[in-house]
C-alpha cells in the first residue's frame, strides 16, 4: 500500500513537473499565446492569457501595459484600468499607458488625476503630443471645444500623421456645427490614409448626418471593401440607414448578412432593433430561434429580458438580467437594462446607480449615456444631462439623439438661444425629418409664443401626418393663440378619420376641458376608454375632472382603476390620496401618499399631505416632522407647506421655530380658516393675546365648523 501511494505521487509529480516550467518560461508561453489571439482580434481569449502571463512575472510592467491593452479592446475597462495604473506604476515612464490612463480618468470623472498626467506630460515632454491630447479631453469635458481643437492643433503640429487626432479635430467642428471646417480635417485624415477603415466610417458618419446619404452609404462601401471585418462594419451602416428612418433599408441590409453569413450578430441587432420600434412579437422569433441554437447564449438571454421588459413583465425582465450580469458581470448593456428595470419598479435611486456603473464599465457605450443623461433631465439636473451629451457626440458628432438631449439640456434652464441653435441644425441638416421642427415647437410653446409655435408643428405634421405628439401641440398651440375654431376643426377632421383611435378621444377629451365644455370632455374620456379599456391615461383625466367638480367618489373610482393598472405612477398615487384625504379617508390616503413617496422620495405635496395627517391624527410627531421636512425642501415657496412644518414645530413646543413659518402662511392664506387658527395659537403660546383672539376669531368668521373649530373656541374662552 505504501509503494502504491509512493507510485501514485512520484507520477503526480512527474505529471507536475511535465506541465509547469519556470515564470520566465510560463509568462513567454501566455504571453505568445495572448499575442496570437490579438493578432485575431479575439480580445477577450487574450485577455485570459495575459492574466496568467502577469501572474507568472507579477512585476513585469510590460505584461501589465498588454494586458490593458486587450483589455480596452475587449470593453472591460475596470480590468484596463486596473492595469493601466500597475504598469504605470512600474514604469512610470511607459508614457503611452499612461497617456492611456489618463484618457480613461477623463471619461470616468476623475479630472483632478486626468489634469495632472496632461500637466506633468507638457512639462516634462513638450515635444509630446499626448499631453495636449489629453488637455483637449478636458476641455472638452468642460465645454471649451475652442480650446479643445487649439490643444488638438498643437498635437499635430507635433506628430502630423496622427490619423486619431486629424479625425478628432474633425468631430469637434462639426459639433460646432463647422461643417466646412470638419469636412477639411476629414479630407485631410483621408489624404494621409486613404486605405484607413477608420478614415472612411467617420466620413460615412458625417455624410448622413449632413444629409449627404449618397456620400454616406459610399464612404461605408469602402470602408467595407478595406476592412476585414465586413459583418461589424455591414451592421453598422444598418443602423446608420435606421437612424434615417429607412426601416425598409435597415431591415433588408440585415437580412443579407444574415442570409450571406448567417450572422448570429445580424440576427441579435434586427431583434433589438424590432424590440426598439415595438415590434415585439417579430423580435420573439428571431430570439427564440437564438436560443434554440444555444441556450446559454447571454446575448440571447439579455434579449429575452428586453422583450420581458417590452411587454411589462419587470420580474421577468429582472431575472434574466440577472442571470447575464451573474454569468457576465462585465456585460455593460445587461448592467444598464437591469438598472432600467429598477426604474420601471419605481427604485429611481437603485436604477440610475446601476445605469452610471454600466457607463462607468463601458464609457463608449453610447446607449447607456443617451439613457444617463435622460434620467439627469427627468430628475431636473441638465447640467448633468448635458454633460453626457456631449460625451457621445465627441464620439459620434452625427447622433441624432445626443444633439436632442444636447439641445433639450438648454431647453430645460430657458436657455432657449442655444437650444434652438441646436434645433436649427436639426432642421437644416433633416430637412425631411420632423424632429428639427417639433422640438422648435416646444421651444416657442415654452417662450409662451403659442402661434409661432403652432407654425412649427403644422411643419413636423407635414413630415410625418401620423405624429400625434405634434397634432396634439399643434391643437393645444392654437387653442392657446385663442384659435379655437380652427383647433377644433383640425381634431374633428383626425377623430373622423380614426374614429376608433381612444388617444385622439382623449386629446378631445382635454380639449373640451380647455374650452369648459365638461360634459363633452367627459363622453370624450368615456368613448376612449371603451374603445381601449387598457389605456390609462383617459381614468386619470376623468379623475381630475370628477376631483374639479367634487364629485370625490366617481374621482376615486377613476384614480383606483389607473392605480390597478399602474401601481408605479406617482402622480396618481398622490391626487387619489388628495381625493381620499377630501372625503375623511385618512388612513387610506396616507397609504397612497407612503407609496407616492416611495416612488418619488422629494415630492412635496404627498409628504406635506401625509405629515399634516400624521400631525393632527396622533401619529408619531418625529415622522410627521420628517415628512414636512422633505415637503419644505421640495416646495419652499408654498404657504401651505410653511404652514404644515410650522404646525408640527408648535406641537413639539418649538413655538420661536413654529412663528415666523405660520406667520407667514397666514399672511399669503388669508381666507384659510385652518392656518389662520394655527396662526392664532401660536401667537397664544408667544404671549400676543390680542393677536391671536384676532386671528381665532378671523379663522372662526371664515368658517364655523372646519377642523380645529371647537379647539379654536376653547383657546379664546381661555384667552378671555
Amino acid at each position: 500500500m505504501i509503494v502504491a501511494r509512493l507510485v501514485l505521487l512520484c507520477l503526480m509529480f512527474v505529471s507536475f513537473c511535465s506541465c509547469s516550467g519556470t515564470p520566465e518560461e510560463l509568462a513567454a508561453k501566455h504571453t505568445r499565446r495572448g499575442d496570437e489571439y490579438v493578432q485575431k482580434e479575439k480580445y477577450r481569449e487574450a485577455v485570459i492569457e495575459y492574466k496568467n502571463a502577469v501572474k507568472a512575472k507579477p512585476d513585469d510592467g510590460t505584461l501589465h501595459w498588454k494586458l490593458a491593452q486587450a483589455s480596452l479592446e475587449a470593453k472591460d475597462i475596470r480590468n484596463a484600468y486596473l492595469e493601466l495604473q500597475k504598469a504605470v506604476e512600474i514604469n512610470p515612464k511607459n508614457y503611452e499607458a499612461l497617456g492611456k490612463l489618463g484618457e480613461l480618468y477623463i471619461a470616468l470623472g476623475e479630472i483632478e488625476k486626468a489634469a495632472m498626467i496632461s500637466d506633468n506630460l507638457v512639462k516634462s515632454r513638450p515635444g509630446d503630443p499626448l499631453g495636449y491630447i489629453l488637455k483637449s479631453g478636458l476641455a472638452i469635458r468642460a465645454g471649451r471645444m475652442d480650446e479643445a481643437i487649439r490643444q488638438l492643433k498643437t498635437a499635430v503640429d507635433l506628430d502630423p500623421k496622427s490619423l486619431r487626432t486629424m479625425l478628432t479635430i474633425g468631430n469637434l467642428y462639426f459639433f460646432k456645427r463647422e461643417k466646412n471646417s470638419a469636412k477639411e480635417w476629414y479630407d485631410k485624415a483621408l489624404t494621409a490614409y486613404p486605405n484607413s477603415v477608420e478614415v472612411h466610417v467617420t466620413r460615412g458618419n458625417f455624410f448622413f448626418a449632413s444629409g449627404g446619404t449618397e456620400e454616406g452609404e459610399k464612404a461605408y462601401r469602402k470602408a467595407i471593401e478595406l476592412s476585414k471585418d465586413k459583418e461589424n462594419l455591414r451592421v453598422a451602416l444598418a443602423e446608420k440607414y435606421l437612424f434615417q428612418r429607412r426601416m425598409d433599408d435597415s431591415e433588408r441590409e440585415l437580412n443579407a448578412i444574415i442570409k450571406e453569413m448567417n450572422s448570429q450578430k445580424a440576427r441579435k441587432v434586427l431583434a433589438e432593433i424590432k424590440i426598439d420600434n415595438g415590434k415585439v412579437s417579430d423580435a420573439k422569433t428571431i430570439v427564440n430561434d437564438i436560443l434554440k441554437e444555444n441556450g446559454k447564449d447571454l446575448e440571447g438571454k439579455y434579449l429575452g429580458g428586453r422583450i420581458a421588459l417590452a411587454e411589462g413583465r419587470l420580474d421577468d425582465a429582472k431575472a434574466l438580467f440577472l442571470e447575464v450580469v451573474k454569468e457576465n458581470p462585465e456585460m455593460a448593456r445587461a448592467r444598464l437594462y437591469y438598472g432600467l428595470t429598477d426604474i420601471f419598479q419605481g427604485r429611481v435611486d437603485v436604477g440610475k446607480r446601476e445605469v452610471m456603473e454600466a457607463v462607468k464599465m463601458d464609457p463608449g457605450n453610447m446607449r447607456a449615456r443617451l439613457i444617463l443623461g435622460d434620467l439627469h433631465l427627468k430628475m431636473n439636473m441638465p447640467a448633468e444631462a448635458e454633460k453626457e451629451a456631449i460625451e457621445v457626440l465627441r464620439r459620434d458628432p452625427a447622433n441624432v439623439q445626443a444633439a436632442v438631449l444636447y439641445g433639450d439640456s438648454f431647453l430645460i434652464r430657458k436657455g432657449w438661444k442655444k437650444a434652438e441653435q441646436v434645433y436649427t441644425a436639426l432642421m437644416k441638416e433633416m430637412p425631411k425629418s420632423a424632429l428639427g421642427y417639433f422640438k422648435m415647437g416646444l421651444s416657442r410653446k415654452f417662450q409662451g409664443k403659442p402661434t409661432e409655435a403652432a407654425g412649427y408643428f403644422v411643419r413636423a405634421i407635414e413630415r410625418n401626418p401620423k405624429d400625434l405628439a405634434a397634432i396634439n401641440e399643434y391643437i393645444f398651440a392654437l387653442a392657446a393663440a385663442k384659435k379655437n375654431d380652427t383647433a377644433k376643426k383640425v381634431l374633428d377632421e383626425y377623430v373622423m378619420n380614426e374614429p376608433k383611435n381612444p388617444m385622439l378621444w382623449e386629446m378631445a377629451g382635454r380639449f373640451n376641458l380647455v374650452l369648459r365644455k365638461f360634459t363633452e370632455a367627459e363622453s370624450a374620456f368615456l368613448k376612449a376608454i371603451e374603445l381601449s379599456p387598457e389605456y390609462t391615461q383617459p381614468y386619470y383625466e376623468l379623475g381630475v375632472l370628477y376631483a374639479a367638480q367634487r364629485k370625490l367618489p366617481e374621482a376615486e373610482a377613476k384614480f383606483k382603476k389607473v392605480v390597478e393598472k399602474n401601481d408605479k405612477n406617482a402622480s396618481v398615487h398622490t391626487l387619489l390620496g388628495v381625493v381620499q384625504n377630501s372625503q375623511g379617508k385618512i388612513e387610506e390616503a396616507n397609504k397612497h401618499y407612503r407609496s407616492a413617496l416611495e416612488l418619488t422620495p422629494k415630492n412635496a405635496l404627498a409628504a406635506n399631505n401625509l405629515a399634516s395627517n400624521i400631525a393632527d391624527h396622533g401619529g408619531n410627531i418625529d415622522e410627521a416632522l420628517k415628512f414636512a421636512q422633505i415637503a419644505r425642501e421640495g416646495a419652499p415657496e408654498d404657504p401651505n407647506v410653511a404652514d404644515t412644518l410650522g404646525w408640527i414645530y408648535y406641537k413639539k413646543g418649538l413655538i420661536d421655530m413654529a412663528y415666523p413659518l405660520v406667520a407667514d402662511a397666514s399672511r399669503r392664506l388669508e381666507k384659510n380658516a385652518a392656518v389662520r387658527y394655527h396662526h392664532g395659537m401660536v401667537l397664544s403660546k408667544k404671549g400676543k393675546r390680542k393677536e391671536a383672539v384676532l386671528e381665532l376669531n378671523a379663522a372662526l368668521a371664515i368658517d364655523t365648523l372646519f377642523a380645529g373649530a371647537d379647539e379654536a373656541r376653547k383657546a379664546l374662552a381661555s384667552i378671555k
